[in-house]
């Protein structure tokens, strides 16, 4: 089996807030905000599966959001 490579990697709300140079807080903030109706941006990627009962996304959707709601720093 083969092993995807970046971006198309597995990361947790730990990986997503080391990637983009914020706190795990962070994270779980934006998924919280959201999640809610009234949010008119690009909505926070929906978790790709879950491993020991925590979720986790692929890279690339995270980038690509954080790109669409300017919270990609500068590479």
């Amino acid at each position: 089996m083969t092993r995807p490579t970046s971006p198309w990697i597995p990361v947790g709300i730990d990986g997503i807030a080391e990637r983009l140079g914020v706190t795990q807080d962070t994270v779980v903030t934006w998924r919280r905000r959201s999640a809610k109706e009234w949010v008119e941006v690009a909505k926070f990627p929906e978790p790709a599966g879950k491993i020991s009962g925590r979720d986790w996304w692929w890279l690339a959707d995270i980038l690509d959001w954080a790109k669409q709601t300017g919270r990609l720093k500068d590479e």
